[in-house]
């Protein structure tokens, strides 16, 4: 396997593509005289989506109601929490929601209503996610989990063959993993493969900020409705029902952008470099889905224009739909493939097809061994 410090980009080819969209887009805000952060429509988003997260909250501690009603506010904190990931988190943590850093990084930081912690969650998805898409071995997201295939590179074991059946129940879970063990398992694991660029000391007091979250985070969310004399079981239940709502809009969302039949999934060559230079690589690992569909690009955060986001991730969401064809008519200029579905339902159905097929067939290394 290629080490991290020695996996590199072509530096020759293409790069007229991404100078040329450059340009393009930064013509389309100076022109109309746009900013290109947050608008006033996602400060209100924002605020309708934390009180969808917290309101819920505030009326099982106040008002104590039965159980069918107490069990639908926590599906409706689960759809909030995903919400609050996708809009505010989201742009906050890439430097898009503000071009001062000092309100990037209060926003960025609601990640810690949601139990994450910031620092390894910019490890793994600014730093080896957008670098590195759909590269095996380098991008998590795609990374082997239990029962779960996403890599044509990766080894087919058995329980691989129900994948396109069980995934929505693993990606159910996703987020009651994130809240307690992932952030733990990353630091450790990005300090020893050099993702981490900390010291010892200051990997140290990374892991007791992230224990220090998850304290405050279990505090609110299960000591809140404890202390407000909420049954034990009901708001054990409804945690953990918020979660498996959050989880799966979460995981869906971000395995139709990446994880479908139609992007590629390249591997360095023996120098360790890549075949594509970093954009061109963006638009064969990534795909766009319901670009019409105005209430999933609201409630999406915009990550159904995945193709922007990737190239531009400085951008607040709420630009893609309108630079989408600039960067479809510059990759059409330049022959270079501009992956779409074009409803929720294609994009959903060419993931699961996918799945189907990473179960039954052989890694792609073992076929050419």
């Amino acid at each position: 396997m290629t080490k991290l410090n020695s996996i590199n980009f072509p530096k020759s080819q293409n790069l007229k593509f991404y100078q040329t969209l450059n340009t393009r887009i930064e013509n389309y805000f100076r022109e109309r005289n746009l900013s290109r952060y947050a608008s006033i429509g996602l400060i209100v988003k924002s605020f309708v989506l934390m009180a969808a997260y917290l309101g819920p909250l505030a009326i099982l501690a106040i008002m104590q109601p039965s159980l069918p009603v107490s069990l639908l506010l926590w599906v409706i904190m689960g759809a909030g929490m995903a919400g609050v990931g996708m809009c505010i988190m989201h742009d906050a943590n890439h430097g898009a929601w503000s071009k001062n850093q000092r309100v990037n990084d209060f926003v960025g930081y609601s990640l810690l209503l949601l139990g994450g912690s910031v620092e390894t969650w910019k490890m793994q998805h600014n730093f080896l996610h957008h670098t590195f898409t759909n590269v095996t071995h380098f991008d998590d997201d795609i990374s082997s989990k239990p029962g779960l295939r996403l890599s044509p590179h990766t080894p087919l074991k058995k329980a691989h063959k129900s994948q396109f059946f069980h995934a929505i129940f693993i990606y159910s879970l996703m987020t009651l993993y994130w809240v307690t063990a992932k952030d733990f398992l990353q630091i450790a694991r990005y300090s020893k493969t050099g993702v981490s660029k900390l010291s010892p000391s200051q990997t140290r007091l990374l892991f007791f900020k992230t224990l220090l979250i998850k304290v405050f985070y279990f505090s609110i969310f299960i000591g809140i409705p404890l202390m407000a004399g909420l049954p034990p079981l009901q708001v054990f239940a409804g945690f953990v029902l918020m979660h498996l709502v959050g989880g799966v809009i979460l995981s869906v969302t971000f395995q139709l952008a990446h994880s479908v039949e139609e992007t590629d999934y390249p591997l360095p060559d023996g120098a360790g470099v890549l075949e594509h230079d970093w954009a061109v690589h963006q638009l064969h690992t990534t795909v766009n889905f319901s670009p019409k569909n105005r209430f999933l690009t609201w409630y999406m955060g915009g990550l159904n224009f995945q193709v922007e986001h990737h190239l531009f991730p400085k951008i607040s969401h709420v630009h893609y739909p309108k630079i989408a064809r600039i960067v479809r008519d510059t990759a059409s200029e330049f022959n270079i493939p501009y992956l779409e579905h074009r409803s929720f339902v294609h994009a959903l159905r060419s993931h699961f097809s996918h799945l189907k097929t990473l179960g039954h067939v052989p890694a792609i290394d073992d076929i050419m061994g």
